[in-house]
């Protein structure tokens, strides 16, 4: 038996059993626990398995029922684990001593207790889906974050839109999503089934009309992934890794420099080792796929810092042919002031927004923050505000046809400009 867990008990108790359960804090965090059972105590530790930093578990296993108490080296209470131990797995959610945090936790047991770190983006990819429906061209992305949520984009030729995709993977492998339009407002309810990797269906409902689509999958990409966390701090971060040498220095280097700036600001607030402080300082990084064809990979990280009021967003345009990222400079002709007419159109446009006109503070915020995100989609260019943690993220659609007259013969998106 594991001796650490043995001594969280009494001398001479006679164990029922010691087992070991290996998992993630919200799907990001890796955590071993080694728990301990004398037929009422659970009691053990939980280890965060990239900074090795130590917590004692104390509570009770009733039925399948887990109840622990999280302290400190010098018995603080620093947080509360509430779930279930059913057969070979944990499921709990974690609070800190006063509920005012709070996170989910999915463990599996282990035979073997390993304090080796795997990729925390083992379990996450992007895929990209073709498909013909009603004689033309469909384009389906789906990536799997954190938690068995899924995002992504479907574009219809047809539609003549692209979608954007909320939804989650369900425990059979089936997933249900949202198809939304760039109001927000829900075209269609998407259902589909992932178990076959090659091809598989998808239903679409939406305003009384029912779809089928037949989907081949085209490419499977892994997800970059770089987290961390203790007693005071966390951050993680996720990003896409096409299939682009170039490109994934640029996507590695943003990620590196943004965990440099996180370590320094982490650091440099000196926050204690104690109860009051435990995971105060969080950093957060997550992505969208905007477009991904054959020559063009694009989206936007963005990144929030619990002790920052605003997000930043890192968009990305990647030409796949050279590696290089498309700019305004690429796009259109010379003289061409593109962010000032952006700035004018998102002006015109942003008061149709259904929530511009109900929401003052809405309207306050978006005049003064704007759309400052530029991405590439199939049928327009996409301006996006950041996220706010209220309000969420907000794009308008600026159509090809309006800025063709605008654009170089020779840019490198010519293929998707009518």
């Amino acid at each position: 038996m594991d001796t650490a867990v043995v001594k969280r008990f009494d001398a001479g108790t006679s164990l029922k059993w010691v087992r070991h359960f290996r998992g993630r804090l919200d799907d990001v965090s890796e955590v071993l626990l080694s728990l301990g059972y004398d037929g009422n105590n659970c009691r053990g530790q939980l280890t965060y398995i990239e900074s090795k930093e130590q917590f004692d578990l104390t509570g009770t296993l009733e039925g399948m029922v887990l109840l622990l108490n999280e302290s400190d080296s010098k018995g603080m209470i620093t947080g509360h684990l509430t779930g279930t131990l059913q057969n070979d797995r944990i499921e709990a959610e974690w609070t800190n001593a006063v509920n005012t945090l709070g996170g989910s936790l999915e463990a599996k047991e282990v035979k073997v207790k390993s304090l080796a770190p795997k990729p925390c983006g083992e379990n996450k990819w992007v895929s990209r889906y073709v498909a013909r429906w009603n004689n033309s061209r469909l384009d389906l992305t789906l990536a799997r974050v954190n938690n068995n949520l899924l995002s992504g984009y479907l574009w219809i030729e047809a539609d003549d839109k692209t979608y954007m995709l909320k939804g989650k993977v369900l425990a059979d492998d089936r997933y249900e999503m949202q198809a939304l339009l760039p109001n927000g407002k829900i075209a269609a309810h998407l259902t589909g089934d992932l178990k076959s990797p090659q091809m598989h269906d998808c239903s679409w409902i939406g305003s009384g009309e029912k779809r089928s689509f037949k989907l081949a999958l085209r490419s499977k990409l892994p997800v970059g992934c770089m987290e961390f966390a203790d007693y005071v701090s966390s951050y993680d971060i996720q990003y896409p890794r096409p299939e682009c040498p170039e490109c994934n220095k640029t996507l590695d280097r943003h990620a590196a420099e943004w965990v440099e700036r996180n370590k320094v600001a982490m650091a440099a607030q000196k926050r204690a080792a104690r109860p009051e402080n435990r995971n105060a300082l969080r950093a957060n990084g997550w992505y969208e796929v905007t477009c991904w064809t054959e020559t063009l990979f694009c989206g936007h990280i963005t990144l929030a810092e619990s002790w920052k009021d605003k997000t930043t967003s890192i968009p990305f345009n990647f030409d796949l042919r050279t590696g290089k990222e498309i700019t305004f400079e690429d796009l259109f002709n010379r003289g061409f002031n593109a962010k000032e007419w952006f700035a004018e159109y998102a002006r015109k446009e942003s008061p149709k927004m259904t929530k511009f006109a109900n929401d003052p503070k809405f309207r306050e915020w978006l005049s003064a923050e704007g759309f400052p995100v530029f991405t590439i989609r199939r049928d327009g260019l996409e301006l996006s505000t950041l996220f706010h943690p209220v309000y969420g993220q907000h794009s308008l659609s600026v159509p090809y046809s309006l800025l063709k007259p605008n654009m170089r013969r020779d840019n490198p998106i010519a293929d998707l400009v009518k």
